[in-house]
């Protein structure tokens, strides 16, 4: 067996800002030029003078001669409301010969920010993009308890200044059964508990009082889904051309001790294509929309935030209806650099009959690219009319 150490050191510092928002993703490629998505660390919206002063992330990978792998990356990292956080990401591929792959995350902090995830696929994401195949299983549990999280309202009239700062403490599992129908059409079906409790309210936040009362405690969701989606890309890390069209209904009942009741319907179309060399222009839209009444506020639809729209925070608008679209041009600088430019813009409604083209969020985006044998980090900065964002996440947007 070959092993091969690899130590790399990233030291950053973010500046300032007024409501920094990260949640970072790691889009992880095999040596034989195949890509592995995970999530390895949230550094989540925090206090207005909240910013991360330094993070180190060390790599250490062991590959054999065939397929098996596994990575593991240690973290450090500080901000002024989680404190002092350390934890790790481990991702093991193919270590059974089953072409599976186990990615375990454990992140804890000084001021009690805690987030323990564990996924197990089978076949891996990635050896699997692109093929044929007569079953895949998805098993994925994940706690994350935000102590900082934001509330500024409901809907896209909410303000800015009327931030409010509570508790969140999510719980999610699920189990998904797909199956590679042809090289690009991709089917799926599941279930999915969710619990979301909320708490330790800031004085004077409407949220502790908002109905329903569901609002100022705790969500239990169990649902059922399926979705169907085509998808021709090249690379599931790294795409330079194809298209992704995906649809997705979830339909969450009242059972087993539940309180919340929805039906939500999601649908998503992603396209990249090379151009002016090895340069790429990415696109992608996403539309939600949920049906349901006296919804919580932990089930209704969020954007802001590094997934949604970089330059606000996370949660910023909250409804029953969500249109978000992202623009990129990504292009290669120098050795393993590489430079994006784009937008993000999005907006919330009450339901799909009240879409318009007005008072649309739009924010403008800058970033860096480093692109290592295993992973790609992402720095983006987001900037909006409201304030701005800086992120160090891994892993393209989409």
């Amino acid at each position: 067996m070959n092993t091969v150490s690899i130590l790399k050191k990233l030291l950053f510092k973010t500046r300032l800002l007024p409501v920094p928002c990260t949640s970072d993703t790691v889009q992880q490629r095999g040596r034989d030029g195949q890509a592995r998505k995970t999530t390895v660390m949230h550094n989540r919206a925090t206090h207005s003078f909240a910013f991360i002063l330094v993070a180190v992330t060390l790599s250490f990978a062991q590959q054999d001669s065939l397929h098996s792998q596994w990575e593991a990356l240690p973290i450090v990292s500080y901000d002024t409301d989680a404190g002092f956080g350390y934890g790790a990401k481990a991702m093991l591929v193919d270590l059974l010969g089953r072409h599976e792959s186990f990615d375990i995350i454990l992140f804890n902090s000084s001021e009690g920010e805690r987030w323990y995830r564990f996924v197990a696929s089978y076949p891996d994401f990635e050896l699997r993009q692109g093929t044929v195949y007569p079953v895949s299983v998805d098993l994925t549990v994940d706690y994350d308890k935000w102590i900082s999280n934001s509330f500024f309202g409901i809907g896209n009239n909410s303000q800015f200044t009327s931030r409010k700062i509570y508790t969140r403490e999510p719980f999610d599992c699920s189990v998904i059964l797909g199956r590679g129908i042809t090289s690009v059409l991709v089917m799926q079906t599941g279930i999915r508990y969710r619990s979301i409790r909320n708490g330790n309210f800031s004085a004077g936040n409407i949220l502790k009082d908002l109905p329903p009362a569901v609002n100022s405690s705790e969500a239990t969701i169990h649902s059922m889904l399926i979705n169907i989606r085509h998808d021709s890309r090249n690379s599931f890390i790294t795409p330079t051309s194809g298209i992704v069209l995906a649809g997705e209904l979830e339909y969450a009942p009242i059972i087993f001790g539940s309180n919340t009741r929805f039906t939500k319907f999601s649908s998503s179309v992603q396209s990249y294509k090379q151009v002016m060399g090895r340069s790429v222009l990415a696109g992608r839209m996403t539309v939600q929309s949920l049906l349901g009444n006296d919804l919580p506020v932990q089930s209704l639809i969020s954007i802001g935030g590094t997934n949604t729209l970089r330059g606000i925070p996370q949660d910023r608008y909250l409804d029953k209806t969500a249109i978000v679209c992202n623009l990129e041009y990504r292009v290669p600088l120098i050795w393993r650099f590489g430079g994006v430019i784009g937008v993000d813009a999005g907006r919330v409604w009450r339901s799909l009959i009240n879409i318009s083209l007005v008072d649309w969020s739009v924010n403008y985006i800058g970033g860096i690219r480093l692109y290592m044998d295993t992973f790609v980090v992402r720095l983006d900065i987001g900037v909006s009319k409201e304030t701005s964002g800086f992120y160090l996440n891994f892993g393209e947007l989409f």
